[in-house]
């Protein structure tokens, strides 16, 4: 026998049996989670023409990828360090056929060649989930946005992480581009700036003031800079307060030139951003899971608005994202609004280990071989009356997809892979494949056959709070609690706490036919 061993390449994991299941159990809680937002699943190849990382990033990114050329051949290839200019290939190479907007997600390898170290390593596992092609007005983007967040929320709390574990982190970098500008950074030194604010967090104040001047910026400035970014806003403060907070001086001090600056080019973009409060449902809650950080702004240059990053205390990002309208043009796409984010498994699955979140043994198995997420839509939410019921159907669709834990589950602060998290007979209501209609339209005619187009099993039609109609899409009848067996009324709630709670009716009627 050789005494001669090879072992893995530095960067990469070997799996045996126990880790095979450990990766199956968060790859099934990201596949659960975006099919129940209504996202489908697409896959791509794991190598790609060279040109399609460096058509945006340049050739300087070329030395952190394992790129390749076969030989005799005259093609440079590279192993996919990341997926959205994939995705973003793939949508411009089908844009007329396919629907709008495009709700996608995929999971599986990618490759960085860079040094490892803890949190990152050479070949990893990542969840991506994008939205496409929204309406391209602030309502629509702002949706997109909102179901993007949810997800990401949604996925940190079905694995037991909570907002004392995770904070997702919003800004937008047209808003931290105006910040600099205001601050006294020229117009031609902004990107710079970016990839310094990019690294201003996990460098040394001095370090940080030396890249500063490298960039022609003198202390004061850089300080003014850091000052503006470290800002602790509130998206609910009056303007004054905001501009005061965000550049740590009295309103009053400030020429109204620079007041006027300040309340058009940076209050705008913490409203849009503070509206996420509202959108989630976490206005009032406390600790929140999401507040607003100008030191965001993630190292990739497509990102065109929004931008965000989740982590974790003494941890690496566990997952970044952001908006970015115009990579699929880049690719020869039409114009497509776009926004989505990657989640490593690698520094989430140190944090799930740290928070003993990891299930062993018997409990992984029981976990990885409980029934997956329906691919068929279970609820399709429509709003078909007025605007006044658009809020209530956007919350019933978020909390459809979220679930109730069981009351015995809450007491117990049981783990996330227990099996009675979501017990009927306890006030549970489990997590559901939820769909709602993108079209304009108030017809309900039209909204009904949208539901029928996606094969969804039921439609909870909202009319008010206490008044949602379940229809069985398949028997095409209309049901009500009294056919249920639980009250006398003639239409369910869209309160989670009632008895008469759609989401628990509706629950009951797809399990029973299991």
């Amino acid at each position: 026998m050789s005494d001669r061993k090879i072992p893995a390449p530095t960067g990469t994991r070997d799996l045996y049996p126990d880790d095979v299941l450990a990766r199956r159990y968060l790859t099934q809680t990201w596949r659960d989670t975006a099919i129940r937002c209504g996202f489908e699943e697409i896959e791509g190849p794991t190598f790609e023409h060279l040109d399609l990382y460096t058509i945006k990033s340049g050739e300087g990114i070329v030395s952190e990828l394992f790129s390749f050329r076969r030989s005799g051949g005259e093609k440079d290839y590279a192993l996919r360090p990341e997926f959205t200019p994939t995705l973003a290939r793939m949508y411009a190479a089908r844009a007329q056929q396919l629907p709008k907007p495009c709700k996608w997600f995929t999971a599986g390898p990618y490759f960085r060649a860079e040094r490892p170290q803890r949190g990152r390593l050479r070949e990893f596992l990542q969840w991506n989930m994008d939205f496409l092609a929204d309406d391209g007005s602030p309502a629509g983007r702002a949706m997109a946005e909102t179901e993007i967040e949810h997800a990401i929320l949604s996925c940190f709390m079905t694995l037991g992480l909570g907002p004392g574990d995770v904070t997702l982190r919003l800004s937008h970098r047209t808003a931290t581009a105006n910040i600099l500008r205001f601050c006294g950074v020229p117009d031609d030194k902004v990107e710079a700036w970016f990839g310094l604010l990019d690294r201003a967090q996990k460098i040394p104040f001095e370090t940080y003031v030396e890249l500063a001047r490298a960039l022609g910026a003198e202390e004061p400035t850089a300080q003014r800079v850091r000052a503006a970014i470290e800002s602790k806003l509130e998206g609910d403060s009056e303007d004054a307060t905001l501009i005061g907070r965000l550049f740590s001086r009295d309103p009053s001090s400030l020429s109204a030139a620079e007041r006027q600056f300040a309340a058009e080019q940076v209050v705008p973009y913490v409203r849009q951003l503070a509206s996420t409060w509202v959108n989630l449902g976490l206005v009032g809650v406390s600790p929140s899971p999401v507040r607003i950080d100008f030191r965001v702004v993630r190292g990739l240059a497509y990102y065109t608005g929004l931008v965000f990053e989740a982590t974790a205390e003494g941890e690496r990002a566990v997952c970044g994202g952001g908006r970015y309208d115009g990579l699929v043009e880049l690719f020869g796409g039409p114009a497509t609004p776009a926004v989505g984010f990657g989640m490593g498994d690698v520094v989430l699955g140190l944090l799930l280990a740290e928070r003993d979140l990891w299930p062993k043994g018997a409990e992984l198995a029981d976990a990885v071989s409980r029934a997956p997420a329906s691919a068929r839509p279970e609820v399709f939410v429509i709003s078909a009356d007025d605007e006044a019921t658009d809020p209530i159907e956007r919350g019933l669709v978020l909390m459809l997809r979220s679930g109730i834990e069981s009351m015995a589950y809450r007491e117990r602060r049981g783990k996330p892979w227990e099996r009675d998290r979501y017990e009927a007979r306890s006030g549970g209501v489990r997590p559901m494949h939820a769909r709602q209609s993108y079209k304009s339209t108030r017809n309900l005619k039209k909204l009904l056959a949208d539901a029928e187009r996606q094969q969804a099993k039921f439609a909870a039609i909202v009319h008010g709070l206490e008044r949602v109609q379940l229809k069985d899409l398949d028997r095409r009848v209309d049901l009500t609690p009294a056919d249920l067996g639980v009250g006398s009324i003639a239409e369910f709630s869209a309160v989670p706490t009632s008895p008469v709670y759609v989401g628990r009716a509706a629950a009951a009627l797809v399990d029973a036919v299991r």
